[in-house]
């Protein structure tokens, strides 16, 4: 259902003291350039593309880090992640998580103010037990607790037609590396934590079974966390998140809620067709290929969930933002997304988005929804970051920031909602990176105003981590203004002070914030949690079934929300006896012969 959101401000029906609802979306490696309202030529994301339009686009807002964990982490706690001592990538099989002494803003809205949290995809800050949502400050979790390449999953057939396309697209496909995922990330120094001494956060895990099959997790209230799916079912995962998410606004309509959607499109993944994945309403319906379909399928959620809202009378009592973890991957190649106009030129190389401090690597693609609150048709270009949603979020429901720890995020709420002139209050925003040849995330580069300085600079995630190819550092740094030049393309100056005036007095206050920063800011180191029950070297993965090799079929787990039985022989037969079909003899596709003889 596509949705229409009207284009002029409206009062506010809510009472003056109601606290309001949020909705926070957050793609999975989707470019600046990946999106209709940002200017693709081809991609299909109306609903998103109306909502952009009928609030505020912010062109300069940046993720917390170059990779999804450090990216989630900043998000969650309002704060740099290495203040956590927490990796870039987070290993689907290590003993460790986001540390329980941080606040997450699901603990922080929950506790506070009364919030009821759900949580619908992709989680990536620990996949223990202790570490999943459920006990992080939501309520209700549906998801894959890490990237969906770190296993396989499978994929059940759609029509014939179908399957012959995905059949001759896979054959047709050639990979563009020869490196599989955790290579990469291992090379590159992704993996890399600040543990308590003594702790090795890789050791003895590599063979642990939980790492084979991708799981879906269900958590809810005074109930035992559940794997309903390993290996989890790709084709019908999107209408799984589709119903729990409009499943939770529905229930929770009658009092303050915050539904976190951290989409798990539109990542590549290890073992499906082009390494994309999407229903079969989508399959072959863009003309951006398997990487379309499924950005497609994601803004068909959001339209959803936007007409469930619209239907419960809920819009204008409910602020939805939506931004992505990180630049695209791009050793990807078409299967990936696209950084648009950001593209590093004067790096030298092509690849500069996800796991780069280039802009494609950290400049996202974002908007503002808010009806009569925010005015449709805006934009703002003010400096923005992932880590300001705590606070932000915060001063809206009314709540103060815990005084126990510092935070790097700022309030945005003036940006939004045009208020005092509608200016940032970032002055010096700092990006980690690992870059400079310290064993984890130093300061690599910085936006100050229209400027911005690379201590160092490193291609994206791919080949280059590997061979330790194209790492470079500035002193001073390398200056640009991103403003008349944001593709990077021409340095105001290199490895020298600038010559002009307001540039080199913009210089000095770089390099003064730069010591200050070095001087005061506080890494953290990560103790991991006591082993529960079941729990030990090499038994840390998500697993159903360690006797089974981790891979099992609940059937009576699988009706929680009504569907979880799409893509099984239940609702196989159940679909042909509501459409009085009888099964095709023989089996047209292999799926078909499968469910006849199971």
């Amino acid at each position: 259902t596509l949705f229409f959101p009207c284009l002029l401000l409206s009062s506010t029906t809510a009472a003056a003291d109601q606290k309001p609802n949020f909705i926070f979306i957050f793609m999975d490696d989707l470019g600046y350039g990946d999106v209709g309202f940002n200017g693709h030529p081809t991609t299909k994301t109306p609903n998103l593309d109306q909502l952009a339009f009928g609030g505020k686009i912010l062109t300069s807002w940046y993720s917390g880090c170059n990779v999804c964990t450090g990216s989630r982490t900043s998000l969650m706690t309002g704060r740099q992640f290495p203040r956590t001592g927490m990796p870039g990538v987070l290993p689907s099989t290590v003993n460790f998580g986001l540390p329980l002494n941080e606040t997450t803003i699901a603990e922080q809205l929950k506790v506070s103010a009364g919030y009821a949290t759900g949580m619908v995809g992709k989680w990536h800050l620990g996949q223990r037990e202790i570490y999943l949502p459920g006990n992080r400050g939501f309520d209700y979790y549906l998801g894959i607790p890490y990237s969906d390449d770190m296993g396989d999953g499978v994929e059940s057939s759609c029509s014939a037609e179908q399957q012959e396309e995905g059949k001759e697209a896979e054959m047709s496909w050639s990979d563009v590396d020869t490196f599989s995922s955790e290579e990469m990330y291992r090379a590159g120094g992704f993996f890399e934590a600040l543990m308590t001494e003594g702790v090795d956060p890789l050791e003895t895990n590599d063979d642990d079974l939980g790492g084979k099959w991708l799981p879906l997790v269900y958590q809810a209230p005074n109930q035992p966390t559940r794997i309903l799916e390993q290996p989890l079912e790709f084709t019908t995962l999107a209408q799984k998140y589709n119903a729990f998410a409009l499943k939770f606004v529905e229930e929770h309509k009658d009092q303050p809620f915050f539904l976190y959607m951290p989409l798990s499109h539109v990542h590549t993944t290890s073992n499906t067709a082009e390494l994309q994945y999407s229903g079969c309403n989508f399959k072959g319906t863009t003309k951006r290929g398997r990487f379309g379909d499924a950005l497609a399928e994601s803004d068909w959620i959001v339209g959803n969930v936007m007409q469930k809202l619209k239907d419960l009378n809920l819009e204008e009592d409910t602020l939805v933002l939506f931004t992505s973890d990180n630049g695209p991957w791009m050793i990807r190649g078409l299967s990936a997304g696209s950084h648009g106009l950001f593209t590093g030129r004067y790096a030298g190389y092509w690849n500069t988005g996800k796991g780069s401090n280039w802009e494609g690597g950290i400049r996202m693609p974002a908007f503002a929804y808010w009806k009569g609150k925010i005015a449709p048709m805006s934009r703002s270009a003010e400096i923005v970051s992932s880590m300001d949603v705590f606070p932000t979020l915060s001063a809206l429901a009314d709540i103060p920031l815990p005084t126990n720890r510092v935070y790097d995020g700022l309030d945005m709420s003036n940006v939004l909602l045009g208020k005092n002139g509608g200016k940032s209050d970032h002055d010096f925003l700092f990006f980690y990176g690992y870059c400079s040849g310290e064993p984890y995330w130093t300061i690599s580069s910085v936006r100050h105003g229209k400027y911005k300085a690379h201590w160092c600079t490193m291609p994206g995630l791919g080949l280059g981590h590997i061979k330790g190819e194209n790492i470079t550092q500035y002193d001073p740094p390398l200056l640009f203004n991103i403003d008349k030049d944001p593709s990077e393309a021409y340095p105001i100056s290199f490895n020298e002070m600038p010559t002009q005036p307001e540039d080199a007095a913009a210089m000095q206050r770089i390099l003064k914030a730069y010591a200050m920063e070095k001087a005061t800011f506080e890494y953290g180191r990560i103790t991991p949690e006591p082993d529960q029950p079941g729990e030990g070297p090499g038994k840390y993965g998500v697993c159903c079934d360690r006797s089974n090799d981790c891979h099992c079929n609940n059937n009576e787990e699988k009706d929680i929300l009504g569907i979880f039985n799409l893509g099984t022989k239940e609702h196989h037969d159940r679909y042909h006896k509501i459409l009085g079909e009888k099964e095709p003899m023989p089996p047209r596709t292999r799926a078909q012969k499968r469910l006849q003889n199971s």
